[in-house]
């Protein structure tokens, strides 16, 4: 399943989930859940999105490939 799907079926979820008869402190769990999922998957396209645009780049400028290589490098280091 791709994360544009998990990211619908989320959010399909958070808006069915009052009309769904759990108990409030049930939908109170799973309401913060369903955030932290969407956050989480927020994150991982956003990560996806500035990698493309960063090797994409590198196509575009030969010459700056050093740079490139070093910036992609560096943020993999701060990811670990």
């Amino acid at each position: 399943m791709s994360l544009d799907a998990l990211i619908m079926l989320t959010g399909a979820f958070v808006a069915l989930l009052p009309f769904l008869g759990f108990p409030n402190s049930w939908d109170t769990v799973f309401f913060f859940l369903a955030g932290v999922l969407m956050i989480a998957l927020g994150i991982v396209v956003r990560r996806r999105l500035a990698r493309k645009s960063t090797v994409e780049d590198a196509d575009k400028f030969p010459d700056r490939q050093d740079h490139f290589a070093e910036s992609i490098s560096r943020h993999e280091d701060q990811l670990a």
